[in-house]
């Protein structure tokens, strides 16, 4: 039997490094082709079971918890998981074909592992009910520390100024997702085997990690030190490649001083670099992994190793799945290059201009009016007496180490309270401004999107920000929104004629179905089908928080109708610039900042709406 090291088993991936690259890039092909349409299907019809189009945010949540949802949810995370080991089950057929007969083909993991796939998902999901069974109890006491020590405050002044309580749960959770972790890699290191059993043993899902528990007995440590070794290895690899790229990205960015012209062909040549030493890189890794778990599974013998009778069948699995994945980037890059991008791409200062001034501030605003903003966006709440004031936070903590509440405080409570000086002291004088402040400042200058904040004190919230908005008469200046769907529904029927939109930072489903005017959206949960489908819906389409340059001007490739962000003055110029280049030059812009190049940002306090 052999018995690999880490050093090893890299220099076994070597030898195989063609088989295993282009075993990669046929999965990767599959992948693009038949699974993540198949996934998205599956949380569609997840989605279908709640009785809604869509789910956003809290909604998800809530059906997560129910029994159809979570039942969704183990489906869907067995999906997932079956995705993951996919591709390191295609390595390892092609690793023990070589070992078995010393042929090296790339298509032997697709041969020997898709008549499986039925097994793999079965397999899959089984682990996912394994993992989930061991991992459950510890999230749930981290939980619970969190919601004994970190709710009195808001959570924004906890993350940002880390006060004794905070390092108290950090350490106590942190602690006790530590035990649960180790348990759950050591009953994980028990199945290492399970997987090779039901590929090339025609072991049973539901019997392999029994079996594979019983055979790993006295040799989990001795695997659990090469992969531990294989993870630094691989770590150590990928990072000293993605350091030198990133290196001479920066470089190329740096120097071409916000130019996008200069810009085009120096990020054309390296996305390209980019997209094949990060295939090259992660096929050597998974490749090394690969083969030290079939050397820890002793090399099944030749049975394992597939057969080529029905080469042809998955040949032309293989055929269809090059045509689909051809013709969907061919769609796709017709659709970046050709998307009719908003006749007028709408700046929309976060909080005021939050780069450059105190958040939610008179100062912050005034900057952002001046910046050239379209919009400036605000967070609105009660205070004690009825006043609708401008706040983000359910208290003053983050912003003035101050933890009354919001609902508790008065006007005179409020109007003692420095909300300028954690920026820089010059902006000690700046207070909470009431909304109908920043109405009157903002009025025939710049509309006003109004978020409406709600933590379960609101009173009359909804017909007090109408009342404010008609007695300064900027009722057709100004827009609505807010996280929650109904209670945008209940500012929607109480003012029908403004335009009344949902928050969302995560969604499911058809969000662009829902009863709303617009969607302003996390710029993670940004697709092309999104912005295809407002399209379509004749709904505007906004996006959050979006500071640096490259990743701006990616958005309005998209064709977003408009930019919520802390830097209004960049985001005008991006937008400025970006109208002279061609289609093509966008799409290589657009490119480069999905790989992560990009230029630095400013330390902003957080990014959340």
């Amino acid at each position: 039997m052999i018995h690999l090291s880490v050093a090893e088993a890299f220099r076994f991936a070597w030898r195989l490094r063609w088989p295993f690259l282009l075993s990669h890039l046929l999965f990767n092909i599959l992948l693009t082709a038949f699974f993540a349409p198949l996934l998205a299907l599956s949380i569609r019809l997840a989605v279908r079971l709640s009785g809604a189009p869509a789910l956003s945010d809290f909604d998800i949540a809530l059906f997560l918890l129910s029994p159809v949802g979570f039942v969704a949810l183990l489906l869907l995370c067995g999906f997932a998981l079956t995705l993951t080991v996919m591709n390191v089950s295609f390595m390892m057929a092609i690793a023990l074909r070589f070992h078995v007969t010393g042929e090296k083909g790339a298509t032997e993991g697709i041969e020997a592992v898709l008549p499986r796939a039925r097994q793999v998902l079965s397999f899959a999901v089984r682990l996912t009910l394994r993992i989930l069974a061991l991992a459950g109890p510890f999230v749930l006491v981290a939980g619970v520390l969190y919601l004994l020590f970190l709710t009195e405050y808001d959570i924004n002044y906890y993350l940002q100024n880390r006060p004794p309580e905070f390092w108290g749960v950090v350490i106590g959770a942190g602690a006790v997702l530590a035990l649960g972790a180790a348990l759950l890699l050591w009953r994980l290191l028990g199945w290492a085997l399970a997987l090779q059993m039901v590929l090339f043993a025609g072991t049973p899902p539901a019997a392999s990690f029994r079996a594979s528990t019983e055979a790993m007995r006295g040799k989990r440590l001795s695997l659990l030190i090469k992969l531990a070794g294989w993870g630094i290895a691989a770590t150590l690899l990928i990072a000293a490649v993605a350091v030198l790229l990133g290196v001479v990205s920066d470089q190329l960015v740096k120097q071409s001083d916000l130019d996008l012209d200069r810009l085009v062909l120096r990020l054309l040549v390296m996305s390209v670099l980019w997209g094949i030493v990060n295939l090259v890189v992660t096929s050597l890794a998974t490749g090394a992994l690969a083969v030290l778990l079939m050397d820890k599974a002793g090399w099944p013998d030749a049975r394992g190793a597939g057969s080529h009778g029905r080469i042809w069948q998955f040949g032309f699995v293989v055929a269809a799945g090059v045509a689909i994945s051809a013709l969907l980037v061919a769609v796709s890059a017709r659709d970046v290059t050709q998307v009719q991008t908003a006749d007028k791409v709408e700046i929309i200062a976060h909080r005021g201009a939050a780069g450059a001034r105190p958040e939610n501030t008179m100062a912050s605003f005034e900057k952002a009016i001046e910046d050239g903003a379209d919009w400036v966006e605000l967070d609105v709440q009660e205070s004690a007496d009825g006043e609708v004031v401008v706040v983000h936070d359910s208290d003053f903590m983050k912003i003035a180490g101050n933890p009354i509440k919001v609902w508790d405080a008065t006007m005179g409570d409020i109007a003692g309270i420095d909300i300028g000086s954690w920026f820089d002291p010059a902006y000690g004088d700046q207070r909470t401004p009431l909304l109908a402040d920043v109405l009157l400042a903002a009025k025939d200058r710049a509309g006003v999107l109004i978020e409406l904040k709600y933590y379960g004190h609101n009173d009359q919230l909804e017909r007090r920000v109408a009342d404010v908005v008609a007695s300064t008469g900027m009722e057709d200046q100004v827009m609505s929104m807010s996280l929650k769907l109904p209670l945008a529904e209940k500012m929607k029927s109480l003012r029908p004629e403004w335009n009344v939109g949902l928050l969302s930072s995560a969604s499911a489903g058809r969000i662009w179905a829902l009863d709303v005017d617009f969607l302003a959206v996390n710029k993670a949960s940004l697709t092309s089908r999104l912005v295809r489908e407002m399209r379509q819906a004749k709904k505007k389409l906004y996006v959050w928080t979006v500071n640096e340059p490259l990743e701006m001007s990616r958005m309005v490739s998209m064709g977003v109708d408009g930019l919520i962000t802390d830097e209004p003055a960049l985001a005008r110029e991006v937008v400025s610039q970006r109208q002279d280049l061609t289609s093509v030059e966008r799409l290589v812009l657009a490119l480069a900042n999905r790989l992560g190049i990009g230029f630095d940002e400013g330390d902003y306090r957080d990014d959340q709406p």
